[in-house]
């Protein structure tokens, strides 16, 4: 007597499962690009602003350091220390290290005090000028 093997049962449902889902439809791989786009197009945005917040930062510490840098001139040469050189001495320093860089330096002799006052060209606004000020004893 001869037997045969029957074949493994496979239910009729994993069979038609199989065959009905053979691959992705052109809807689904548009939707997700779609997304991947919109994300990408976020991200790009994003690092722009960073970019622009960065420079501004930069700006104002460039702007920051140039007004103390003309303070601690004032300060260490007092004998010499003059508005109309310390006008230039800023003027130099904010012409190599901001947009459109200038100061300002007010000295008001019967206390020992000096103010100054650093301007530039604020890139975010068309047209628009920052300013950092700074008033010190010397």
């Amino acid at each position: 007597m001869t037997r045969k093997f029957a074949t493994p049962f496979r239910p009729l449902s994993a069979a038609i499962s199989r065959r009905g889902q053979s691959g992705l439809s052109l809807i689904e791989i548009l939707v997700t690009l779609l997304v991947l786009s919109i994300g990408l197009l976020g991200l790009a945005a994003l690092q722009g602003f960073s970019l622009q917040a960065g420079q501004v930062s930069y700006y104002r510490t460039q702007a920051t350091n140039i007004a103390y840098e003309v303070a601690d001139f004032a300060r260490a040469n007092r004998s010499v220390a003059t508005q109309g050189l310390l006008d230039a001495l800023g003027d130099q320093l904010a012409a190599d290290r901001l947009p459109s860089g200038t100061t300002d330096v007010a000295i008001n002799g019967a206390v020992d005090e000096i103010t100054v006052t650093v301007t530039w060209l604020d890139d975010r606004e068309a047209g628009a000028n920052a300013s950092f000020e700074i008033t010190t004893r010397i």
